[in-house]
């Protein structure tokens, strides 16, 4: 959390007690929008935390674990959104789109305008070691394939 709280957040939360801590912190109101993107039982936690009209954004499944069933019910009596976000696909959709954002993007991290926090740089032939790392959770930030 101590290099996290270099960013300059507000709040942060253990993602052990998340549920509690936010409700705390918004005297039980919740949030308006949670990014999920680890999936599993975190994503039913992601949905709890949510406030009348939040909005969750599904962004990946890290943990590898199952879908979580969702009642439309639910989601339309409790006024919740759930909504996904895949960049390869939307590249696919609108490839003229992403390459924008993303010039933009690498300009902004060029001129220190955003802050990404890179682990390491690695050759080609170190990709599986790079790789173990990732999957031990030992790193923070990206992972860079020198090619």
């Amino acid at each position: 959390m101590r290099h996290a709280a270099k960013f300059g957040y507000d709040e942060l939360f253990v993602r052990s007690d998340f549920v509690n801590q936010i409700q705390q912190v918004t005297k039980e109101q919740g949030v308006h929008v949670v990014f999920d993107p680890v999936g599993g039982e975190m994503r039913k936690q992601s949905l709890d935390v949510l406030r009348p009209f939040g909005q969750l954004v599904i962004v990946g499944n890290a943990s590898g674990q199952a879908d979580v069933a969702q009642s439309s019910n639910e989601l339309w009596i409790r006024n919740k959104t759930v909504t996904g976000f895949a960049l390869g696909e939307y590249s696919r959709f609108a490839p003229d789109e992403v390459g924008k954002a993303a010039r933009e993007s690498l300009q902004l991290i060029a001129k220190h305008g955003i802050h990404t926090e890179i682990s390491g740089i690695y050759p080609l032939e170190k990709a599986s070691e790079a790789h173990a790392l990732l999957e031990d959770g030992k790193t923070i930030g990206k992972l860079l394939l020198q090619m």
